[in-house]
């Protein structure tokens, strides 16, 4: 894919950099879904076993859905599959009677621990165009920006979604505090 001068030019309006930062996370997401696809892993897939790694390896199906921001019918296909697989289980929730949780299982811990390299490499060649400086202040940037947005989708979806959201944007916020200290420290899962 050739990049043309047009392409390189910046609108700085308010809409060019929205739409820039788009852009930005379409590429990332490609980029990830091509890079992942010989390891037998897809973006959604490496986003719900990151979100089970940084949560002690359990979750609700809920809480998967809210992390990764995806609608939980669309989360519970790629469970089925994972579960299917032996990477997940679910088990009862010892909190709730209602509600299952999902469990990373051995082969899964085995999985993650495979990918873990892979995706330190992938995250070292994504952001190698950018010195430690400019990805601190990227991550500040966009974490301000979710920290900002996050509450205008909670008013505007009503039923009790703005607390689940709060709760989003703190366990987003303190995840995006983890993964600044791990890929510091190169260290980590996902």
């Amino acid at each position: 894919m050739a990049i043309n001068r047009a392409s390189k030019r910046t609108d700085k309006t308010p809409l060019g950099t929205l739409l820039s930062i788009l852009m930005s996370f379409e590429v990332l997401a490609r980029y990830l879904e091509v890079e992942l696809r010989p390891y037998e892993a897809s973006l959604i897939r490496f986003n719900i076993m990151s979100a089970l790694f940084t949560n002690g390896g359990e979750m609700t199906p809920s809480e998967i859905s809210e992390m990764v921001f995806r609608e939980k019918n669309s989360i519970t296909a790629v469970i089925n599959t994972m579960e299917r697989q032996g990477v997940v289980r679910r088990e009862p929730s010892t909190d709730d009677r209602r509600s299952v949780k999902v469990v990373i299982t051995d082969k899964g811990w085995k999985e993650a621990n495979r990918l873990s390299p892979i995706a330190q490499e992938l995250s070292r060649e994504a952001l190698s165009c950018m010195d430690k400086d400019k990805v601190e202040d990227l991550v500040e940037t966009m974490r301000t920006l979710r920290e900002n947005l996050l509450p205008r989708i909670a008013k505007s979806t009503g039923n009790g979604k703005r607390q689940i959201l709060t709760l989003t944007r703190d366990r987003v916020s303190q995840r995006n505090r983890d993964t600044t200290t791990l890929n510091t420290n190169n260290e980590g899962i996902m």
